[in-house]
């Protein structure tokens, strides 16, 4: 078995109580006790008239919630006797034979059609992991769940249970862990807790199952997902039973792999990044030394991170691309493979040149003997590094450094590296923090390619984000251009930083602005090109969010500096040594894009657009246009006072070259 990573006292894998405020009793609001009450009635109009008693309970997380002083709006709502759909339409039938209800404190409701929406009944769907039937309404323009208690029996070798009504501790005990095995009865208006260790937990903070942790694991893996989850939302302490049942049985995650969907993963694996419980209700995360709330925010993101790796869970979740899929050819990201047609040597080499053309780039003198040739150097040193499996304990080492900067770095640090023209909110978006601890998760997939659809050479980050998590297309994209581009921003980084820490000083006046002005283009095209640049066709650009690219490849130099002590203090580290160093070099770099006022180059458009340079220079519009508005950009990127008429004229001498030297 490996070893820890951990001494598990960092990860609050104990006994350690973490004591909560939680209320007595819970203080319903007044559309809450609207809802409660109707619904009391509707029951009780079932037990006279048709001789069908059924109790209601509130179950699961809005109870915890609400015990905790926090809002929820997650009503589900338990039959002891009762299918859902059928209860709801017993609910809408009420409101429309009623015209008011009566409420516990002798108010009187008016009912009718708006009171309930329709009913939608989803069946269950063993295939995507829904294995009970359930039906969904409004009322009172509040959405609510109906459901029936349940015990569920399972197969080891399948992740479809057999499920049958059950009594309120079988629903209880079937739980992911103890705080949400929790009722709320609405007929009693009261707190049951079947398992006897509900409440007791919520208030020491302590996460455990109620079933002993092998046996829930192996009935639904996803549970092991749901204890990190709910761990690091609420800073919770982890039963050591949970951990020794995750390292120490390999069975679960054999369960893991073979029982759960990957959109269902890749759903739990979301909720930890974005940690909406602690955000707040905005969605801003502020950032820096000042703000304690997004020091907690960046050590539950953290926690849950580490979490995976510590119960030996990480593999399973973010999974490598198969070595079926894995590409070691001459190709760069974003290239198309060309299959190989049989015929003569002259349309053999013709199809060899047009496959490596992607690859030949810039370097026209590149022929196709010379990339047959880096072929077999890069199958040689890309087979070995690609066949292993992807170093995933990088990806943390990154997500350490990441937050020892979110946590270390003092607030007028952090706006600087936000430039105001750069369309990114500062503070960050809970968006942007999300997307920042994917992509380190991520960084461990940096270099690798896949082929999809055995033709397009894509980032291995991509299959990872799309297929191993189930997550958006866009998270694909920005997550792969942030890696992809993290060794270009490193060196440009580190290039402006020594040219602004050697300084111009004594140079004349004249030359330092020829100087500023050649270097606003330089790092002004250098951001533009993180903000605009597709790595692979059809990929969206990252924008503003080229801020976070930077940020993270930051982040990646600190977990370099920092190296084998990562889990040493190193939020001290920003004060201080090589971590400090590293900040201190991208904040000069950030100055000299404030300096320059390229913050929102990417946002820079050209003065002139393609119909009007084809009329000007008298020409048909084509390809040879795109050239000479990327062009313009960079003039007036290195000229940022120019109007139309420099443009014109840069238009008419760039014709004018192209006729000397023999072009159309």
């Amino acid at each position: 078995m490996r070893p820890l990573l951990f001494d598990p006292s960092t990860l609050d894998i104990g006994h350690t109580p973490h004591p909560q405020h939680i209320l007595t009793e819970i203080r319903l609001t007044p559309i809450e006790d609207r809802i409660c009450s109707l619904l009391v009635a509707v029951a009780d109009h079932l037990a006279v008239s048709a001789n069908r008693p059924v109790v209601l309970r509130i179950a699961g997380g809005w109870v915890r919630d609400k015990l905790l002083g926090l809002e929820s709006h997650d009503l589900d709502i338990a039959l002891d006797s009762m299918m859902g759909f059928e209860f709801a339409q017993a609910v809408k039938e009420f409101v429309t034979t009623n015209s008011h209800h009566t409420l516990r404190d002798g108010e009187s409701v008016a009912l009718d059609a708006s009171v309930i929406g329709g009913v939608s009944k989803i069946d269950s769907n063993p295939d995507k992991s829904k294995h009970l039937e359930t039906a969904t309404t409004r009322v009172f323009g509040q959405m609510i769940d109906f459901v029936n208690l349940r015990t569920e029996v399972y197969n080891e070798e399948s992740r479809v249970p057999t499920v049958e009504f059950g009594t309120p501790l079988q629903d209880a005990l079937r739980r992911d862990i103890t705080i949400n095995s929790l009722f709320y009865n609405l007929h009693t208006r009261s707190v049951e807790d079947y398992t006897n260790m509900g409440l007791k937990d919520l208030a020491s903070g302590h996460i455990r199952t109620p079933l002993p942790p092998l046996q829930t694991f192996i009935d639904d893996p996803l549970r092991i997902l749901r204890v990190i989850r709910f761990a690091a939302r609420f800073g919770f302490s982890i039963d050591p039973s949970i951990l020794q049942a995750t390292r120490e049985h390999p069975h679960v995650r054999r369960c893991l792999a073979g029982k759960i969907s990957r959109e269902r993963i890749g759903t739990e694996v979301d909720k930890m990044l974005r940690d909406s419980a602690t955000a707040g209700g905005d969605g801003v995360v502020v950032v820096g030394q000042a703000n304690g709330a997004a020091t907690r925010h960046a050590e539950r993101i953290l926690r849950a991170i580490r979490l995976l790796h510590e119960f030996g869970i990480a593999e399973d979740v973010l999974t490598d691309v198969p070595l079926d899929l894995r590409y070691f050819g001459p190709l760069s990201c974003g290239a198309t493979v060309v299959p190989v047609v049989v015929g003569s040597k002259k349309e053999a080499k013709a199809k060899a040149t047009a496959a490596v053309a992607a690859e030949k780039g810039s370097d026209s003198s590149m022929d196709s003997e010379t990339v047959a040739g880096r072929s077999g150097s890069r199958n040689s040193l890309m087979q070995g590094v690609g066949l292993a499996e992807a170093n995933l304990e990088t990806g943390l080492e990154v997500a350490e450094a990441l937050t020892a900067l979110l946590q270390g770095l003092s607030a007028d640090e952090m706006r600087r590296m936000v430039p105001l023209d750069s369309g990114i909110g500062f503070p960050f978006q809970e968006e942007d923090v999300r997307l920042l601890y994917l992509a380190a998760m991520m960084h461990s997939f940096s270099g690798r390619l896949y082929l999809e659809k055995k033709k397009s050479v894509l980032p291995a980050s991509k299959y990872v984000v799309m297929n191993s998590l189930k997550l958006s297309s866009l998270d694909g994209d920005w997550t792969s251009t942030i890696i992809e581009n993290i060794p270009k921003i490193q060196e440009m980084v580190s290039k402006i930083s020594n040219e602004a820490e050697g300084g111009v000083e004594g140079a004349p006046a004249v030359d330092e602005a020829i100087i500023n002005l050649k270097q606003r283009q330089q790092v002004g095209m250098f951001v533009r090109e993180l903000g605009v640049r597709s790595i692979y066709p059809a990929s969206r650009p990252l924008g503003g969010k080229y801020v976070l690219a930077v940020f993270l490849a930051q982040a990646v130099e600190v977990s370099v500096a920092v190296g084998n002590d990562r889990r040493a203090e190193a939020v001290q580290e920003m004060k201080a040594g090589a971590a400090r160093a590293v900040v201190d070099k991208y904040l000069r770099f950030w100055g000299a894009v404030e300096r320059l006022g390229v913050g929102g180059a990417h946002l820079l458009k050209p003065l002139m657009n393609g119909g009007e340079v084809c009329g000007m220079l008298g020409i048909r519009a084509g390809p040879g246009v795109k050239p000479l508005l990327d062009g313009m950009i960079e003039y007036q990127m290195g000229h940022p006072s120019a109007g139309r008429r420099e443009v014109e004229a840069w238009l008419q001498e760039q014709q004018q070259r192209q006729h000397r030297s023999g072009g159309a």
